[in-house]
């Protein structure tokens, strides 16, 4: 890894990196790539993550932290005022009024409204905090680079920051609910053209991302570059199970987009159709509809169907799960995905993996490595590509080579974050 001897910046809005353990905390191996090729990082979370989350992570000596756009409102008087403040922000400001007039339809939908005011005002906020920033610590524009982790209103309230300063770099990563507008309903994202208009550089972290961008918006398609997220190698593979019994792991946040309540269905369709096998399914994570999850998994599989919740477990918690214990799949079944690192931390293990064609999966996941399900699978389809695991065993080997192969050749973060961290440093040459 190359050192570039010029004096760079790197100011990093992020959610609320560096204090969530899973929020975020893909970022941990990019961090230490970003320290390589910039002489300080300054990392900017906007809000505090919940107390289950909250760490304190030890940052490379270049590298601090700077609380000063943390949200930290929580009286109900506090959350009024700022709510009329970010009212009259957007009421303020002519891009408030040139969104009307190009989407009229907005004014007409309260929560297309809601949005437009909620983003705008966020946008607006982080011109000022950011305008404020560069004068305080009388920085450089010219050896200076903005990154955003989200591609959203932070991006765009730094892309407005170069009408004062045009000399600053502003780049930034898309995922998923940043990226695709189909998630959000009516489908809409508020000030997309002023967003990548006015920013440097957007990476993507699939060719699926890069390509859904280029046609919705190709006039900016020159700006958009994939480079993958990747984790770091565990330096084991996972053992399968050598007991008669079959083991599944999911790993995610329990909320509706994962379909954990689809995975029952097809476990219990599974069960019926294998009532002599045991089965072991254990997920990984937490999230509002655990109880709803939990409830459904008692109320729905078979008794030879046993189940796991561990709740929240850290990146690191994960990782030793896979090298404390036998699995045989893991599966994945979201309605939407960008990349999952859950699927590539499987694979760094070893794990075949089955999941849904959604998103970017389709470009991890192949039959090679485990098997790719359609987009809207149903119970049956599940418990089907289940039972060509259970019922080949001699293959599942070969899948699981070929499954540690792919994250080696293609999200080894060592690799990606690298050429990631070369390539903003590279801005400002």
């Amino acid at each position: 890894m190359s050192r570039n001897a010029s004096k760079k910046i790197l100011i990093l809005l992020t959610s609320s990196y560096p204090y969530g353990a899973v929020a975020e905390s893909f970022l941990d191996p990019e961090i230490l790539h970003l320290c390589s090729y910039f002489n300080k990082v300054v990392v900017v979370p906007r809000s505090f993550p919940n107390n289950t989350e909250k760490v304190d992570k030890n940052l490379p000596e270049v590298c601090e932290i700077d609380n000063s756009l943390t949200i930290c409102t929580t009286t109900k008087v506090g959350k009024v005022k700022s709510i009329l403040m970010k009212v009259f922000l957007c009421l303020s400001s002519k891009l408030f009024y040139i969104e009307i007039i190009k989407k009229p339809a907005v004014i007409t939908n309260i929560k297309s409204l809601k949005r437009l005011v909620a983003f705008l005002s966020e946008a607006l906020i982080i011109k000022k905090w950011a305008s404020s920033y560069v004068k305080k610590h009388n920085l450089i524009p010219q050896s200076t680079v903005f990154y955003t982790y989200w591609l959203g209103a932070s991006t765009l309230g730094l892309g407005l920051l170069r009408n004062e300063y045009p000399e600053i770099v502003v780049v930034s990563r898309a995922h998923r609910g940043d990226l695709y507008e189909n998630q959000y309903h009516p489908e809409y994202i508020p000030l997309r053209d002023e967003t990548l208009s006015s920013i440097s550089k957007i990476f993507l972290i699939s060719n699926s991302g890069k390509e859904y961008l280029s046609k919705k918006y190709p006039t900016y398609s020159e700006n958009y570059k994939t480079i993958r997220l990747g984790v770091i190698d565990p330096h084991f593979t996972t053992s399968p199970s050598g007991d008669g019994i079959f083991r599944i792991v999911s790993c995610s946040y329990i909320v509706p987009v994962k379909r954990l309540h689809l995975l029952i269905n097809g476990l219990n369709e599974l069960g019926i159709l294998r009532p002599n096998k045991t089965i072991e399914w254990t997920h990984i994570g937490y999230g509002p509809l655990e109880q709803n999850i939990k409830k459904l998994a008692s109320e729905v599989l078979p008794v030879n169907v046993q189940y796991n919740f561990t709740g929240f477990l850290p990146d690191k918690g994960v990782i030793e799960y896979y090298q404390q214990h036998n699995v045989d799949i893991f599966i994945n079944v979201s309605s939407s995905e960008g990349i999952p690192v859950s699927i590539m931390e499987a694979q760094s293990c070893g794990i075949p993996v089955i999941a849904t064609d959604v998103g970017g999966t389709h470009e991890i996941v192949s039959d090679e490595v485990g098997l790719l399900l359609d987009s809207d699978p149903t119970p049956t389809d599940i418990a089907n590509a289940i039972l060509k695991f259970i019922d080949n065993p001699n293959q599942n080997y070969e899948k699981k080579a070929k499954s540690k192969n792919n994250w080696k050749l293609n999200y080894n973060a060592e690799v990606n974050h690298d050429s990631f961290a070369q390539e903003i440093s590279n801005l400002r040459n």
